[in-house]
């Protein structure tokens, strides 16, 4: 069974997805018409049941090298909740920057922001409503990753 290239390995990072490096996150890449390439849920299951961990693989341009695209991976830990739905149009691709918010000593990843427009939700309840792409989790890393192979 062939499931496409394997995703390529770490170049830079893991950088912790605090404000710090949200921040730089969000300087470094444009993710206006950004592709999620590939989303792989990792479920433990046995007798010492770990939390359920999630990696993001997006194709987003890099702002301070002439825009040229570049594989960027986030890696949520202890994901507690996430909403996939089918998205009318081209499937994956993102309008705007992926938006994190904190409600409750969790983090939420919505990769669906520009429903909210410039408006902050205001609890985490709100967040998965009528998203499409969100994810919730304890913690999480981003990096840089080599070049696609194929």
């Amino acid at each position: 069974m062939d499931i496409g290239a394997p995703v390529p390995s770490r170049r830079l990072g893991p950088y912790a997805l605090t404000d710090k490096g949200i921040a730089a996150l969000l300087t470094r890449y444009e993710f206006h018409d950004s592709v999620v390439r590939r989303v792989i849920i990792d479920q433990h299951f046995g007798r010492k049941p770990r939390g359920r961990a999630v990696r993001l693989v997006i194709d987003a341009r890099v702002v301070d090298e002439a825009m040229r695209w570049e594989p960027v991976c986030l890696d949520l830990v202890d994901v507690k909740r996430f909403r996939i739905d089918e998205i009318q149009g081209p499937a994956g691709v993102l309008f705007d920057p992926p938006r994190f918010t904190r409600f409750d000593g969790l983090m939420q990843i919505d990769l669906c922001a520009e429903r909210f427009g410039s408006l902050r939700p205001s609890n985490r309840q709100e967040v998965f409503e009528g998203s499409e792409w969100v994810f919730e989790a304890v913690e999480g890393t981003w990096s840089v990753l080599e070049p696609w192979s194929v």
